[in-house]
């Protein structure tokens, strides 16, 4: 049960996974003479996967002058927060010279034809279905500085799986609260419609939300499916409807939240952006169509910093040819990947993103051109 809460005095946030848990954590950040304000319920993304946790939330008034001792420090510690602002500042340096790396290795391909993917197992074929030659240079030199170079596929294989960053989760695992983000045309609908008809088949309660419609038809196609797929959905009008009411959407196993086209007029606020990109109860996944061009790659790059994403989903992979270009964004992806889609709604659906099924969906491919090259 909440305990009242005083208005005026000014607090800070400390969770647990249990009130003793969250207790000790308010002694050893601000001490002894702390004062507990307020405890509730609350729930937070899994950092590490598609689903939510139940924490205490404890909010502390601080003593005004903190004990001077060594193990009652006068200030709180560095909290989660800071250390994953840290994290995703390492990892986006990572990505930048991984991306500044591939440039120079394009830049510098002129005269070298195959050479360098010769001795890597997985080579040749995966150039044969789209992934450029710097990335694949890239896997190479990676595969020889890590294994040792064994003309070996499966090795090479398992390498690369290893390489593929997704949620390691699967269907059962996706709970609690997820907005889609992306540019127009990237799929969020298709993809948002194809999971809510997936959890309904497992019997987990849904909720659709529809963030800013831009018509009628939007609202009139969500209310069809929710009615034939049997769960609720309702329209979203603004970022703070979201915040104030993220405690009540509790009793649903999941809530799906699909938004309008990134930099479209109902989307440009920047109040409505700090809101959504500061709510830590929220996964927040930015799709990227596979068939997009490397600009629009980029520009997906940006928004994921810029809207504080969790994960990237992929879309419209059955509008390329070339299935190796997932080589090239898996190596430039700044985010792990959820979601896959693979075709427009009610079609084909979307998949848990998995490195087993990224990986069979590239090599399965490259065992077809095989065979046709034989063919010919």
């Amino acid at each position: 049960m909440r305990s009242k809460r005083q208005p005026d005095t000014p607090t800070h946030k400390v969770t647990g996974h249990t009130l003793r848990e969250a207790l000790q954590s308010v002694r050893r950040q601000y001490g002894e003479q702390a004062r507990i304000v307020d405890t509730r319920t609350v729930s937070r993304r899994d950092t590490d996967g598609l689903g939510h946790a139940k924490l205490i939330e404890v909010s502390v008034a601080p003593p005004a002058t903190a004990p001077a001792s060594a193990g009652t420090p006068a200030r709180p510690v560095a909290n989660g927060r800071n250390d994953y602002a840290r994290a995703i500042s390492a990892e986006v340096e990572r990505i930048e010279d991984l991306v500044a790396g591939l440039r120079r290795g394009l830049a510098a391909d002129g005269d070298e034809g195959d050479r360098g993917v010769a001795d890597y197992p997985l080579g040749n074929g995966l150039l044969t279905v789209g992934a450029s030659r710097p990335a694949v240079r890239h896997l190479r030199r990676l595969f020889m500085a890590e294994t040792g170079g064994v003309e070996d596929a499966t090795v090479a294989r398992d390498h690369l799986a290893g390489l593929i960053r997704t949620s390691g989760g699967g269907w059962r695992d996706l709970a609690g609260c997820h907005l889609f983000l992306g540019g127009p045309g990237a799929g969020k609908t298709d993809l948002v419609l194809g999971v809510a008809a997936r959890l309904r088949r497992m019997k987990r309660r849904v909720l659709v939300l529809t963030y800013a419609p831009r018509h009628g038809g939007e609202v009139h196609r969500l209310q069809e499916e929710a009615s034939s797929r049997g769960y609720d959905a309702a329209i979203l009008r603004d970022a703070e409807q979201l915040s104030d009411g993220l405690e009540r959407f509790g009793t649903y196993d999941a809530v799906l939240i699909d938004t309008p086209a990134l930099g479209s007029a109902t989307f440009t606020d920047d109040a409505s952006q700090h809101t959504l990109a500061g709510l830590e109860e929220v996964h927040r996944h930015l799709l990227l169509p596979v068939d997009a061009d490397l600009a629009e790659r980029e520009r997906t790059w940006q928004a994921a910093r810029a809207w504080n994403c969790d994960w990237l989903a992929l879309s419209r992979l059955d509008l390329t040819a070339r299935v190796g270009k997932l080589i090239d964004i898996l190596l430039a992806a700044p985010l792990p990947l959820s979601l896959v889609n693979a075709g427009a709604w009610p079609g084909p659906g979307t998949e848990i993103a998995t490195s087993g099924r990224i990986l069979e969906r590239i090599l399965s491919k490259v065992g077809e051109d095989v065979v046709a090259a034989k063919a010919g």
